[in-house]
């Protein structure tokens, strides 16, 4: 888990980054006994079910169940690798990284990245205050005014203004002590003719800003605001620090809506994403091309589930699109398609219709199915043979990648309805055109992930697991009050035989570290799970508030009692099985020692 860093390196950290602080950041936290508390970035809630642990350093979320450190925390909320994590949080620290100590290559590259990135930075504040703050910006105010974009939204997507000069920005630049060769390479600058010199990429346009997903600066795209000979977008070129293809504009503002929502929605356009955040829809962001690629799939999937394309109609059926949502499909994500009124754009729509017709738009979203399938069908005529064969020829591999049977009856029960053809027709294509591809690329298997909600599930069908699971709980948080209690719980409770394997491990790894320790430390516990279910549980407990949790010896004795009872029960259950099956095979030797062993539980009960 911590790759390349060190033990001593992570819990630096560790220490040098209050959780309290870091989760502020994401969601606004207010006391709550020895916790504090607030909605849970994680998912859409309206009362609070998030609490924080500033003694342990932990979190936990009562409502989706999620928990863990600060590197949990932010892996989760940036959606980011362990590594990652480290260096971001080690940067918030003012800690230099120890990799780079130890690789002259990998010290140059990160200095040259920095250093990049405050170029960025700087080019953003120039743009920014040009439109804002100048008369040089005023063709580019008079743009974005009529545009409908405000001053809170020129600042908060950090929008500016290149002037009409060849040399402004390269000057500004050079007097901030960068070199020619970096410059260049930060795609901000280009090179002129015979080596005469250098002058601006951008120039006499509106400036979009473009994040990464941390929000730091890494490219712009230029939109031109006069009728001149030149091309009307212009974007940074591919550079140390931008890809186009792994980024998605927007999305620095919007993961937080797409996280709590479970939704994403994707538009084309710059002002597409802008013009919708303006009107309360935040979870838009633009794929800077309209072919999508598998890493911006990879980054939208650190999200949400459910992906919504709104391009306009003419862009939304093109080719590359297309490939683009079956990207996007074969990444896991559901996709849907929001139809939108031909040679309207989403700026345009959502401004005619607001907030609300954009949402009636989204409730009536198609599927990634019915849209390529209605895209083949458009323009044919079904009364032409001809026709007929291609639309049935292009229908064919979209229908034979259904895997629900139920789903896949009526696919073809409607197509054979609309053209007019028998439905063993379409089913017999299906088999050939899947007998050709057989042996091929098969990675989008079907994945079945039913195993969230089975405790929740067996508690609902078994009210002596309610009370089990309870005494189990309300045990643990008395043991970490009360540590002295473990050699007794250790002598009475045979935690190999309890019923949930979190619990055991839970039991095992507390009676373990107090065996070496004498003591109890959650975080240091929690290192040493495997078991996802047994972390959460241990999250939960470790923010509850337990100044008035009831620890009386008579409570102690029932909790023990509940869980041996039930232990007794289920071992019963199983016995009883097994009575059945020595009765079967004949074997009554066995089924008499079996009878012995329930009485002699039975007895024990009483």
């Amino acid at each position: 888990m911590s790759f390349a860093y060190s033990e001593d390196f992570i819990e630096q950290v560790r220490f040098n980054n209050d959780i309290i602080d870091i989760i502020s950041d994401y969601t606004r936290l207010e006391h709550s006994g020895k916790s504090y508390k607030g909605l849970c970035p994680f998912h859409d809630e309206n009362t609070p079910s998030f609490f924080v642990n500033p003694e342990q350093q932990l979190y936990y979320c009562f409502g989706c169940g999620v928990g863990g450190d600060i590197f949990n925390f932010i892996m989760g909320v940036e959606g980011i690798d362990f590594r990652e994590t480290v260096k971001l949080l080690a940067d918030k620290a003012g800690l230099s990284l120890p990799e780079h100590k130890d690789n002259p290559q990998a010290k140059k590259k990160f200095d040259k990245r920095k250093k990049l990135m405050h170029i960025h930075e700087l080019a953003t504040r120039f743009y920014n205050y040009l439109l804002t703050s100048s008369d040089i910006g005023k063709k580019g105010n008079k743009y974005f005014n009529q545009r409908g974009f405000g001053n809170n939204i020129i600042q908060e997507f950090q929008l500016g203004f290149a002037p009409d000069r060849w040399e402004g920005l390269y000057r500004f630049l050079k007097n901030k002590g960068y070199s020619d060769q970096l410059l260049l390479e930060s795609g901000l600058i280009l090179p002129r003719k015979n080596n005469a010199g250098y002058y601006d990429r951008f120039r006499n346009r509106v400036i979009f800003t473009i994040c990464n997903h941390q929000g730091q600066v890494i490219g712009f795209g230029g939109r031109i605001i006069e009728d001149i000979n030149q091309p009307k977008y212009l974007n940074s070129p591919d550079t140390l620090i931008f890809d186009k293809s792994k980024n998605l504009y927007g999305l620095n503002l919007a993961k937080k809506f797409i996280q709590q929502s479970n939704e994403a929605i994707i538009v084309e356009g710059y002002t597409d994403v802008i013009t919708a955040y303006q009107y309360g829809i935040k979870n838009v962001v633009a794929s800077l091309g309209t072919s999508l690629t598998s890493e911006q799939a990879k980054l939208l999937k650190r999200y949400a589930n459910t992906v919504y394309i709104a391009y306009d109609s003419d862009t939304a059926g093109a080719k590359a699109t297309l490939r683009g949502l079956d990207i996007l499909k074969e990444e896991g994500l559901e996709v849907k398609v929001i139809i939108l009124p031909k040679d309207l754009d989403p700026d345009e729509f959502i401004k005619a219709e607001g907030k609300e017709g954009f949402a009636r738009s989204q409730s009536q979203a198609e599927t990634l199915i019915d849209f390529k399938i209605s895209n083949i069908l458009k323009g044919r005529s079904l009364e032409n043979v001809d026709d007929k064969i291609k639309a049935v020829k292009g229908i064919i591999p979209v229908l034979a990648k259904v895997k629900n049977k139920v789903e896949l009856d009526e696919y073809c029960k409607k197509i054979s309805e609309r053209l007019r053809t028998s439905e063993g027709v379409l089913r017999k294509e299906i088999d050939k055109y899947k007998f050709k591809m057989r042996g091929q690329d098969r990675k989008n298997k079907y994945r079945n992930n039913i195993n969230n909600k089975s405790e929740l599930a067996d508690a609902l069908n078994d009210p002596k697991l309610i009370k089990y699971l309870k005494a189990i709980k309300e045990l643990l948080s008395i043991v970490f009050k009360n540590p002295n209690l473990i050699n007794r719980l250790r002598a009475q409770l045979k935690i190999d035989a309890l019923a949930k394997e979190e619990h055991k491990e839970l039991f095992t790894k507390i009676f373990e570290f107090y065996q070496e320790h004498n003591a109890l430390e959650i975080n240091q516990i929690l290192q040493t799970i495997t078991n996802n279910n047994a972390k959460n549980l241990l999250l939960e407990l470790s923010i509850r508030d337990n100044d008035f949790l009831d620890d009386t010896e008579k409570t102690i004795s029932d909790y023990i009692e509940t869980i041996k009872g039930y232990q007794r029960e289920m071992r019963i259950e199983r016995l009883n099985a097994e009575i059945k099956e020595a009765q079967k095979s004949g074997d009554f030797t066995r089924q008499m020692e079996l009878m012995k062993e329930v009485q002699f539980l039975r007895k024990e009960g009483n």
